[in-house]
């Protein structure tokens, strides 16, 4: 492991001189590639791998309390539901006890682990090479609202499992985005690039809007494929779109528009942290920084790989994890930023890429990666 050590160092008016460092804690090996982000809850780590396998980890040790077997794919962050885990793997949901992963109930959508059919067009369970993010499920008044590969996204009782309704998009296009629940409206996107609002005390749609103009530009564009925030009547979210656009919550409305120069996707999941909007890209390679409300942009920050996932923002850092989404045996890395300029603190080399979000507990940054380890790493 080759870690790779730039330090930024402050003089305060005491003359202390103060760093940070990035050093490894533990590693711990799961049975396939980790593009989930880590649940962490009580001193417990919950996260599932590509191959189908969640796990229990202890936080501080990075030791394996339990683990449960599914059918296929685990690619999204799990959501805690009152004491118990909610997580999605191949189609097929699954709510478990948080302390010893049994089985409390199992919903199947009913798709192919593999592909869906619909009309005169195929869904496979990966879409395209970059199909690397799912939809994490939001739980709100005794719902588990989560979006599916068959176009819709399910309200599901979370004391039985039962679905309660259904929210569809146009021509079942898949649901990749997270979905959000603010003022009792509900708010997702879908693989066509469609930002659709749902009133939940009708369950009808108030409205929809398509996030680019014309034709795709190609097969892989336009997909919104993140979670969502809200933020002074804003709606704030990321796509497979080198535009990022912002819409007035209420309705639907374009507030203001981002192009990025080198036309590269503004896919990562937003974050507003102090009055600032912060965003990754991928073929930017960059970390931006924004006014939410006018779209000034305050700072950028270019490390060289691509961003698909969601920063962690503190008073005093922005962490987050990238790789190269074209050769994933390429390297991959953390970063610790300075939140307030984008200035490199420190960064952690890791063997492969980095395409799961960290989460911050307790000074330890916790990731995934291609690699199959699940890693703690330390700010000292």
């Amino acid at each position: 492991m080759k870690r790779i050590t730039l330090m930024l160092t402050a003089v305060c008016l005491m003359g202390i001189i103060a760093a940070q460092e990035l050093q490894s804690n533990w590693e711990f090996k799961t049975t396939g590639r980790v593009l989930a982000t880590p649940l962490i809850n009580n001193e417990n780590i919950f996260v599932g791998d590509e191959n189908g396998v969640f796990f229990c980890l202890d936080l501080a040790s990075g030791t394996e309390k339990w683990r449960m077997e599914t059918r296929g794919n685990i690619q999204a962050k799990a959501t805690w539901v009152e004491g118990n885990i909610f997580f999605e793997s191949a189609n097929v949901f699954y709510l478990v006890d948080a302390k010893n992963g049994n089985l409390i109930w199992k919903l199947d959508s009913g798709m192919n682990p593999f592909i869906f059919k619909y009309q005169d067009h195929e869904w496979p369970y990966k879409i395209d090479p970059f199909d690397d993010k799912r939809s994490i499920a939001t739980y709100d008044d005794g719902l588990i609202y989560v979006g599916c590969g068959n176009g819709k996204v399910y309200a599901i009782d979370a004391s039985g499992g039962v679905v309660q309704k259904t929210y569809p998009t146009d021509k079942n296009a898949p649901v990749r985005s997270s979905p959000f629940v603010y003022q009792n409206r509900l708010y997702f996107g879908d693989w066509y690039g469609m930002v659709y609002c749902y009133s939940l005390d009708s369950n009808e749609l108030i409205w929809k809007k398509k996030t680019y103009r014309g034709e795709k530009p190609y097969g892989t564009f336009g997909g919104v494929v993140s979670e969502f925030i809200q933020y002074e009547g804003l709606l704030f979210f990321g796509a497979r779109n080198y535009m990022l656009n912002v819409l007035d919550i209420k309705t639907g409305e374009k507030e203001w528009t981002y192009t990025d120069a080198k036309k590269g996707w503004v896919i990562g999941d937003p974050v507003i942290y102090s009055d600032t909007l912060y965003i990754g890209g991928s073929d930017n390679y960059s970390m931006l920084a924004f006014d939410p409300v006018i779209g000034r942009p305050i700072w950028s920050q270019n490390g060289g790989k691509n961003i698909y996932t969601k920063p962690v923002v503190t008073e005093d850092w922005l962490i987050y994890t990238a790789g190269n989404g074209y050769d994933p045996n390429d390297n991959g890395v953390l970063f610790l930023l300075n939140r307030s300029n984008g200035e490199v603190i420190d960064q952690y080399e890791l063997p492969m890429g980095s395409f799961s979000s960290p989460a911050l507990q307790n000074n330890q940054v916790i990731f995934g990666c291609y690699d199959g380890n699940i890693y703690s790493v330390k700010i000292e």
